[in-house]
């Protein structure tokens, strides 16, 4: 349930802050005021980047690597009186230990995504920035339910922290995978499979109608966010039976989580 008169969301982007992610802290910056206009000042959103860990998550290491420090801020938050937590990656990275830990909704942005791109079309497609995070990503399908939803996954072989370099360009690149997902593989909705994607959206959709090309496509923060204020004011959260609270034991760590 809401706290206050306002719904508090604490967006953890799950890497360290480096120079390459200046537009996507801008980006989030911009988000937080649209929201807070658009909603007349009910949605509060914050942004936080990890302490320690890697500068991007592209790899099952990766993701093991910040996972502690994920779950870290994931409690700070609860703490400081948040309503809601977003994961902001497409990995989920942390998402089930995230549930356990706290009693206020954690949300995922492949999770979130992936469901609604389901809801809004036949078969949607995913595409992923490098080779080596459809690993991750199909084995989230899996557990989601979702991979017979999937009509292809195509990448643009773009590292996290090259997303900005040349953004033109990596629109153009992202266009021309969304066309032959649609004319080729025969998707009605395309889902982003990285949330560093989402200063492209707008200009990417702009593209897109130029050519008369009118699917959703799902950009996995977004996509997380709204969720996450959905369920505040549903005031749900996720199970306990499903995600129990970790079990008391002997734990030696660097910083206080429990």
């Amino acid at each position: 349930m809401m706290k206050s008169d306002r719904i508090r969301i604490l967006d953890i982007f799950p890497d360290i802050y480096t120079d390459e992610l200046k537009e996507a802290k801008r980006y989030r910056e911009r988000l937080s005021k649209i929201l807070n206009e658009r909603t007349n000042g009910l949605v509060e959103l914050d942004t936080v980047f990890v302490k320690k860990g890697s500068a991007s998550i592209e790899d099952a290491f990766d993701e093991a690597v910040n996972t502690p420090y994920i779950l870290q801020e994931v409690k700070l938050g609860e703490e400081k009186g948040y309503d809601a937590i977003v994961i902001d990656c497409f990995g989920d990275p942390g998402l089930s230990a995230a549930r356990q830990l706290v009693k206020i909704p954690v949300v995922g942005a492949n999770q979130s995504a992936c469901h609604i791109a389901a809801q809004l079309s036949g078969k949607f497609s995913i595409i992923n920035i490098l080779r080596s995070v459809e690993p991750l990503v199909r084995e989230l399908l899996l557990k989601y339910g979702l991979e017979e939803k999937v009509a292809s996954m195509r990448v643009i072989n773009v590292p996290v922290l090259g997303l900005e370099k040349d953004p033109q360009n990596t629109v153009k690149v992202v266009v021309e995978t969304i066309k032959k997902m649609v004319f080729e593989d025969g998707a009605s909705a395309v889902v982003f499979g990285c949330t560093g994607m989402a200063f492209l959206l707008e200009e990417v959709n702009e593209m897109l109608k130029k050519e008369d090309i009118e699917i959703p496509i799902i950009e996995p923060l977004n996509a997380a966010i709204a969720m996450a204020i959905a369920l505040v004011m549903m005031g749900v959260s996720q199970s306990k039976i499903e995600y129990p609270p970790p079990i008391p034991k002997k734990r030696v760590l660097d910083f206080k989580i429990l």
